[in-house]
């Protein structure tokens, strides 16, 4: 924007800037409207030599295959056609002429034509087809434009030639230049009356307007106070009526947005305390479970001391399990330093499964698994114990009456995969997309809805994927893919 420009006064620019914006929309308009016109004359003159191309056509046809049959004169009726169609004042024929099949000149408008071939594209494409086709050229030396029709005469996929004819639209531009002018003066016209009113309106308003404006950029975002005078009883004094209003709504609002954002950040942290309680309970639990055969095998059998000793391991394992997690959520709370090892892969799947064994046995379901005894993958070590803990019991709840479990885990380039796979009931389609969604279980009552959500959490946590391959009936095959830190 030019400099001078900023000097000039909020009235001399409301000005220059509405008189610019109504001369280009005049512009605009008169363009639009001319431009509508030139393709309504046109679309005209193209619908009424169509139908005069498809009607006389026909005739032409009747009367070669009258002058075949021997019934009429041969070129007499077609010449007389082409002098009439020529001699029409609707259209502003150039020349009207009719081909054989070879594109030989039969009859014409001007006879030095006759007996003279015509190779024009337009021809050509009319012989090969069926239909009216019709092409716009342009007259070089009269400088206008110009429609071309020619229609084929076929019957019965005989056939016989092409009609032809070309109309100047020379008229429909002088039409259109003199339509042109005439819109284009009603708009000068009104726009020389709208900016007269404009200049009148904008003497009596932009005073109150930009005391109103003012008052609005002085007004404070979170609880305005700012209010305007209002003086008299016109359109002006209740637009300061509403402008006051509206000041009070906005305060009486934000006040009860403010206790509405704050009820909801309190709603938000309970929330977050209960799914935090439903985790926490949920990796307590898993090691419980255990916990609980292994005290039920110690009463069947403890008397044998290399067996409780055995149990009593588990016992302390399960107990570490669930120190670990106290351990985490202080980490999470910024209580206590975080110091956990890595630990192979596979002595950490060998706790898991020492505390799933009598569950496995009690279900009659094998177990196999491949997993290199060196592997470390760069999870800590509680959260990759929750992960293959939270797979492999739903993988085992689903098999309650036995099957297969086979565990994977190994390196492939710079991705660390496990493949979990059972040979279970498996999940129906509809409800895949939503097996790791928060509470949602297939287990009814038996289940919490935690255990896979917790997993997913987890793996996308260390940026990795899960997804599930299954089939009702076909069992199922849990895939995480984790990338190499």
């Amino acid at each position: 924007m030019p400099r001078p420009f900023y000097g000039l006064s909020l009235q001399q620019k409301f000005l220059l800037i509405t008189f610019l914006g109504i001369g280009l929309l005049t512009l605009s308009l008169g363009s639009l409207a001319a431009l509508r016109s030139h393709h309504l004359l046109h679309a005209a003159v193209e619908k009424q030599g169509r139908i005069l191309a498809q009607t006389v056509a026909a005739l032409i046809i009747n009367e070669l295959i009258y002058e075949k049959l021997g019934l009429i004169e041969e070129g007499g009726l077609i010449d007389n056609y082409v002098r009439e169609i020529y001699g029409r004042k609707d259209l502003d024929f150039l020349y009207v002429a009719v081909l054989d099949e070879n594109n030989r000149v039969i009859s014409h408008s001007d006879f030095s034509y006759y007996g003279t071939t015509m190779g024009s594209a337009i021809a050509h494409e009319a012989g090969m087809g069926e239909e009216v086709v019709v092409h716009r050229t342009r007259d070089q030396e009269a400088r206008h434009e110009v429609l071309e029709f020619a229609a084929p005469l076929s019957i019965g996929g005989k056939r016989w030639g092409v009609f032809m004819f070309a109309v100047s639209l020379a008229d429909i531009q002088l039409a259109t230049r003199l339509l042109t002018a005439q819109i284009v003066a009603v708009l000068v016209l009104a726009l020389l009356a709208g900016l007269g009113l404009i200049i009148m309106l904008n003497r009596k308003f932009i005073l109150p307007i930009t005391t109103l404006a003012q008052a609005m950029q002085e007004i404070d975002s979170e609880l305005p106070d700012r209010k305007v005078e209002v003086r008299g009883s016109d359109e002006l004094a209740l637009l300061g009526h509403s402008f006051n209003n509206m000041i009070d709504r906005i305060r009486e609002t934000n006040l009860a947005k403010k206790r509405a954002h704050e009820k909801l950040l309190q709603s938000e942290k309970l929330a977050t305390l209960g799914i935090l309680s439903y985790r926490v309970a949920h990796r307590i639990n898993n090691p419980l479970g255990g916990l609980f055969n292994c005290l039920w095998m110690m009463e069947r059998q403890g008397h044998d001391p290399s067996f409780r000793q055995k149990y009593i391991d588990l016992l302390r394992e399960g107990l570490e399990s669930i120190q670990e997690t106290v351990e985490q959520l202080l980490r999470t709370a910024g209580k206590k330093g975080s110091h956990e090892r890595e630990v192979p892969v596979a002595d950490l799947l060998a706790r898991i499964m020492r505390l799933l064994d009598y569950r496995m046995k009690d279900s009659a379901i094998s177990y196999h698994s491949q997993v290199d005894p060196a592997l470390v993958l760069p999870i800590p070590t509680h959260d990759l114990q929750e992960i293959l803990h939270n797979s492999l019991v739903n993988a085992v709840q689903s098999m309650p009456n036995g099957g297969t479990l086979e565990l994977t885990i190994q390196k492939r380039e710079d991705l660390y995969l496990m493949e979990i796979k059972d040979s279970g009931v498996g999940i129906p389609v509809a409800e895949q997309e939503k097996i790791f969604d928060l509470f949602y279980t297939t287990k009814g009552d038996q289940g919490t809805g935690l255990g896979l959500w917790m997993t997913s959490e987890l793996v996308k946590k260390y940026k990795g994927k899960i997804r599930i391959e299954s089939a009702p009936g076909a069992g199922t095959t849990l895939i995480i893919s984790i990338p190499e830190a």
